[in-house]
């Protein structure tokens, strides 16, 4: 689990921003650190206007990651640091790529302003996140955060999927030695729903003292999912929330991204872990 980190880069301050991080996660993770630069049809926008054709793009991108992967060794010595670049849609190709590698987790700079614009900002981001099948790390831009992990955010709601970050998280902390946050949130005032989720915040409390890692635990009533969680998260001063990629039914078998995981993605100032759901736990038939 998380053996490789791979950087969606398109030579904004906003990609350098994701690659620092990644830097960080490699480093911690004693895993390899590929820098990915997709070209996309509009990919001449991260060069000047006398640019024009492919092959000068390709030039310049080779160019321009031979240099940051030069960077990124002057701090990973002894990490394994590669460049690549695909041809076609953002969104399809880091996702692809993450699936070549196997055991991956990917950074997103999002916001950014030049290059593939649109696969960095609102929309293309969550098309990314919703069509990953591995964990997509997104970190606004011009966001002046310690990149090394001290403290974690982990959600914990009366959903079927709730518990399946606690693996991301516990690998993170104890590669880190980062604390981790399990905040309980009650989003209604039913017994039973606050009783799943005392159930759940107990289960967590088991897992994550088997594996070792440090950890507090409280909770709070919802009043607007995004605000509240957003709002504990700087009372805590923590540098990273992981969320589920949480799906709704949408038809006979047809899983959706929910609005909660595409929303807390683009309005969150600190950085999102959004984390796969193994689909195994829903009904097979509605």
């Amino acid at each position: 689990m998380l053996k490789n980190v791979i950087v969606g880069i398109d030579f904004s301050e906003c990609s350098y921003n994701a690659m620092k991080h990644g830097i960080s996660l490699a480093a911690n993770l004693k895993a390899p650190l590929t820098l990915l630069y997709v070209v996309s049809p509009d990919a001449k926008l991260v060069i000047d206007a006398t640019h024009k054709d492919d092959s000068d793009i390709l030039n310049f991108a080779e160019v321009k990651l031979k240099e940051w992967v030069n960077e990124c060794k002057t701090y990973l010595p002894d990490i394994e640091v590669t460049s690549k670049i695909r041809m076609g849609k953002p969104s399809k190709e880091i996702n692809a790529e993450a699936k070549f590698q196997g055991n991956a987790i990917t950074v997103l700079g999002t916001h950014g302003c030049s290059g593939v614009k649109e696969f960095f900002i609102g929309s293309s981001a969550f098309k990314t996140v919703s069509g990953a099948s591995n964990p997509i790390l997104t970190i606004r831009n011009n966001i002046d955060i310690h990149r090394d992990l001290t403290d974690i955010l982990v959600v914990i709601d009366d959903t079927l999927e709730t518990l399946q970050k606690l693996k991301y998280a516990a690998v993170l902390a104890k590669n880190f030695q980062a604390k981790i946050h399990l905040l309980g949130l009650y989003t209604a005032k039913y017994p039973e729903i606050r009783n799943v989720v005392n159930a759940y915040l107990e289960r967590a409390s088991i897992y994550l003292t088997e594996k070792n890692v440090r950890f507090e635990t409280s909770t709070t009533e919802v009043t607007r999912k995004i605000d509240t969680v957003l709002l504990e998260a700087k009372k805590r001063n923590v540098n990273l929330i992981i969320v589920m990629k949480e799906l709704e039914l949408a038809g006979e078998n047809v899983f959706m991204m929910a609005p909660f995981s595409e929303r807390i993605v683009n309005r969150s100032d600190i950085p999102i872990l959004t984390v796969p759901v193994d689909t195994n736990i829903y009904p097979k038939e509605i």
